[in-house]
């Protein structure tokens, strides 16, 4: 009986460090995205926050609660001074008029103007897709529409004149 040899491929000594450094390199990306993540939805809690202090936009108790939560991951506050900030703030959006409390926050009207921004983009690349298909259309039209038999030259008349 003969056995088969699998062929193996043989690496060099220092494979094990360039899988390393990939798994390295996959976790700062993912740790990066993470951040990133984090980032928008600490920077969205604060727009909120800072526009409902305003009276630009309604106040938003989830951005608040996203806010507090930072400070505490962040050692920037006790676990029970944001309970008892939370708990305040709480109480007195209750105690805010319905038209007031339903009033939409920053974020809500900052989702809506994107969206009605990629709807006006969306709307406008179909315009110009539209376009160019009837330009194309016509243009393949034109090109296969069958030619005219280019028209012969009539023989010129000879004169009819007496030669000297």
């Amino acid at each position: 009986m003969a056995k088969e040899a699998k062929a193996e491929t043989k690496r060099g000594p220092g494979h094990r460090a360039v899988d390393a450094r990939d798994a390295i390199a996959e976790l700062t990306e993912r740790a990066q995205e993470i951040s990133l993540e984090a980032g928008t939805k600490v920077s969205e809690a604060m727009r909120d926050v800072i526009s409902a202090a305003a009276g630009i936009a309604g106040f938003a108790v989830e951005s608040a609660r996203d806010l507090i939560q930072y400070m505490v991951r962040r050692g920037q506050m006790t676990p029970e001074e944001g309970d008892k900030l939370l708990r305040d703030a709480e109480v007195a959006h209750r105690k805010r008029p319905a038209s007031e409390r339903r009033k939409a926050t920053a974020t809500e009207i900052v989702t809506k103007q994107r969206q009605v921004a990629r709807a006006k983009a969306a709307a406008q690349r179909e315009r110009a897709m539209q376009q160019h298909i009837a330009m194309v259309t016509r243009a393949h039209q034109a090109a296969n529409k069958p030619k005219k038999a280019a028209k012969k030259a009539k023989p010129a008349k000879k004169k009819s004149g007496k030669r000297r």
